[in-house]
């Protein structure tokens, strides 16, 4: 034998005899970290219980103060300490839709099942008469209400105890059509400068800024990833260096929201960036983004079939386990 083999092996030999001398005096560390239950997340295995809360208040586009509502779904016997949280933004083009809509409940009630907290939201519907600009002063309202959210859900977890034992770094904002270019807002719109691409800089300041004042606890709104169904967003630009995750559905043929680019309804002017050019702008960035595409599908074909609404929540299920840090949540 050679005497660096020699050496490697009485090295080795020494090393082994000082773990086994220690492991008799001193039992070895006990792996603590938490694994999620198996179909944790991606198979409907709880019960839930709702409750509706007020969560903020602001003036709407008539200047009428407004209470905002949310309906929030908990996974029942559970037994986690803490569990994500996905905030549901209905659709309804900023002037129609409630937090009781059927599809937004399907979903949430879904992802309850599946042990998340859910909370389908209330924000300020009404547009002006002032053509586009109306139409984004209405659109920034909406993200302003569902970052109102965000921070109550913060603000209840630090100062009532945690009350919905949410884990406050995983909260995802989702929503379909107007709700889904709500929550691509909030993602990726975080500097007060990138609105001056879309309006001028006045608009925003009469608005109170991209925060709002529909809940002014001192806590941030940021989020941790996107659910976007039939989205499109005003400005591929804003998307860059955002460490957001991305999940998206949408129909190839849809008219309301456009799946590549064009100007829709509510705007006239307007161009609106779809989910597949969004989808291409974050791979492009080596960004977390995901895109399933109901190849020939026109509007949001979820709420209306079954069968599309049972692809829609099983896609964004498996996609969102991969987002989720189970080691953060722990047992009760």
């Amino acid at each position: 034998m050679s005497k660096q083999l020699l050496s490697v092996f009485t090295a080795g030999m020494f090393f082994t005899i000082v773990m086994i001398g220690c492991n008799k005096s001193t039992p070895p560390p006990v792996n603590t970290q938490f694994v999620c239950p198996a179909n944790r997340f991606t198979t409907e295995t709880f019960t839930y219980t709702t409750t509706t809360i007020p969560f903020g208040q602001a003036a709407d586009y008539k200047g009428k103060l407004q209470t905002l509502q949310m309906l929030i779904n908990l996974p029942s016997a559970d037994t986690l300490a803490r569990r994500p949280l996905i905030i549901y933004c209905h659709g309804g083009g900023f002037t129609s839709g409630t937090r009781t809509d059927a599809w937004p409940n399907k979903f949430c009630q879904s992802f309850a099942k599946r042990g998340y907290v859910t909370a389908s939201i209330d924000y300020r519907l009404g547009i002006g008469t002032n053509g586009d600009i109306d139409v984004i002063s209405a659109q920034t309202r909406a993200v302003q209400d569902a970052k109102a959210a965000v921070r109550y859900f913060k603000q209840t977890a630090v100062e009532q105890g945690n009350p919905y034992r949410i884990d406050t770094a995983q909260i995802f904002i989702a929503g379909e059509a107007s709700g889904a270019a709500i929550a691509l807002q909030m993602g990726y719109l975080t500097n007060p400068a990138e609105f001056t691409s879309i309006a001028d800089a006045d608009v925003l300041v009469n608005l109170n800024g991209i925060e709002g004042n529909s809940n002014t606890a001192p806590y941030s709104s940021k989020i941790t990833g996107i659910i976007s169904l039939s989205g499109a967003i005003l400005n591929l630009n804003w998307i860059p260096n955002k460490s957001v995750s991305l999940i998206m559905v949408h129909g190839s043929n849809d008219t309301g929201v456009p799946y590549k680019s064009g100007i829709a309804s509510p705007y006239t002017a307007t161009m609106q960036y779809g989910s597949y050019l969004v989808d291409s702008t974050c791979i492009s960035q080596k960004m977390n983004s995901s895109l399933y595409t109901f190849k020939g599908a026109g509007a949001a074909p979820y709420i209306s079939s079954t069968k599309y609404a049972d692809s829609t929540i099983k896609y964004v299920s498996q996609q969102l386990y991969h987002l989720i840090d189970c080691e953060r949540l722990g047992r009760r």
